[in-house]
């Protein structure tokens, strides 16, 4: 049968040509080499884009904003004379690719690393020290600690310090701590003291300052005695003198009770010889003392004499201290004071020095002068009190006086203690008013009619 042109018999040993393009020319076999020949097609192909893109990336040698076209030709042999570079020095690099816009609009839900650190210490989450005191123990942030105290800064960064309890409780480091997290710290009336004592030990000036105002303008006269005991529990000896010498118009409260009887020595002469303290009459201090004394007698009797030197006998009338010697008049606690050498002593200094003031009259001048000559100093004024429910308590302009005798003094000090826990609030300065209620009381009495 014959055949076309483009047709081969089967077995025909002749190979056809196929054009593929003006520089390629490929051979076609038969079926048996058809598949090797497919192969070869395709490594040229790829020998082909790979020498486009060598071109492609030649064109610019610097790879930089270049306006030069011109193709460079590949040799065979490119590859052995290519000089090695890296992307860097081509000019690309990973600089300014984020702008800052976009990057702002991200941080925006970024965590705070102060706030973040100020959250971990307020909860006490993840810490990394312990306090001992005593048998307790305080999990905290050393860096804290660090912060405010000289001492832990001195330490280093031991995660475990114990600390003496005679010098910081563990309620006073418990304060402390909570002191230095909070931004806005309040200082408790209760353990003030404490505290404050504390803070000097660890150093911590900015708190031994805020403790100090505290105390010095935070208190009235009963928060003072309060003070005084709770700084004598903590043997604070330096501090806790100065707040018995503030308790003022709390004084005649505090001797009604019992921690004034158990007050030593030192803190009872403290106590009577300040000018601050709120009484009526001179009397009622030396009522006071003999309060004091006879609490522990005999055990006390060595103490007249410093007790008794403290007493302002110049500030009582003379007729008041001629009756406070007589023993018909004088409880038996203040009889055995009274016949002691060294209180008639005193007693008739005292008398003698009113007479003097007596006699002299309105000239005080002339009264100096005598007082000069004399070498007498004038007994320094207290702080005078009026109570409108005493019935001997008299205004400073009152003429009338009354014989305060021991069991009177008792009787109102009684009194006292069954008041509301205020009362000391209500006495006023003597000199308040010229209205004496003790003298109207009196006149009221003596004109109702007999019944």
């Amino acid at each position: 049968m014959p055949h076309t042109d483009d047709t081969f018999p089967e077995g025909s040993s002749c190979c056809p040509i196929d054009i593929v393009s003006s520089n390629k020319v490929i051979l076609r076999g038969y079926a048996s080499k058809a598949n090797k020949d497919v192969e070869a097609v395709e490594e040229l192909e790829e020998i082909q884009e790979m020498n486009d893109e060598l071109r492609d990336l030649f064109i610019n040698t610097t790879a930089i904003n270049c306006s030069s076209l011109s193709e460079l030709k590949i040799q065979t042999d490119a590859f052995n004379t290519l000089k090695e570079r890296t992307l860097f020095s081509l000019g690309y690099s990973t600089a300014g690719l984020l702008k800052k816009s976009k990057i702002s609009k991200v941080l925006k839900g970024k965590v705070n690393l102060y706030q973040q650190i100020v959250s971990l210490v307020k909860q006490r989450t993840k810490t990394n020290s312990e306090i001992t005191i005593g048998k307790t123990s305080h999990p905290v942030h050393l860096m804290v600690l660090q912060s405010f105290s000289r001492m832990f800064r001195d330490m280093g960064n031991d995660l475990s310090v114990a600390l003496p309890e005679k010098m910081i409780t563990p309620r006073s480091f418990g304060l402390i701590y909570e002191w230095m997290i909070e931004d806005t710290p309040v200082l408790p009336r209760l353990g003030l003291l404490e505290v404050f004592h504390a803070a000097k030990f660890m150093e911590i000036p900015q708190l031994v300052r805020q403790c100090k105002y505290c105390l010095d303008h935070g208190f009235t006269e009963d928060s003072a005695a309060m003070l005084y005991f709770e700084a004598k529990i903590l043997k604070l000896e330096v501090i806790h003198l100065q707040y018995l010498e503030r308790v003022s118009k709390f004084f005649l409260t505090l001797v009604a009770s019992k921690e004034f009887l158990r007050l030593p020595l030192k803190s009872m002469l403290l106590l009577i010889q300040s000018d601050l303290i709120g009484v009526n009459t001179e009397l009622e201090v030396f009522m006071a003392a003999a309060r004091w004394l006879s609490h522990h007698w005999p055990q006390r009797e060595e103490n007249v004499t410093d007790v008794v030197s403290s007493i302002r006998f110049g500030l009582i009338p003379p007729w008041l201290l001629i009756r406070l010697q007589k023993p018909d008049v004088t409880s038996v606690g203040v009889g055995r004071i009274v016949a002691q050498p060294i209180v008639r002593q005193a007693i008739h200094e005292g008398i003698a020095y009113t007479t003097t003031r007596m006699f002299y009259g309105k000239d005080r001048e002339a009264f100096k002068h005598y007082l000069h000559k004399a070498c007498v100093k004038p007994p320094v004024q207290r702080t005078w009190i009026y109570d409108r429910k005493c019935p001997y308590h008299h205004r400073m302009q009152c003429r009338n006086t009354v014989d305060l005798t021991y069991d009177a003094f008792l009787e109102y000090l009684n009194y006292t203690q069954r008041q509301h826990r205020d009362y000391w609030k209500s006495l006023e300065p003597v000199d308040a008013s010229n209205v004496c209620f003790s003298c109207q009381a009196k006149k009221s009495d003596l004109t109702k009619p007999n019944s």
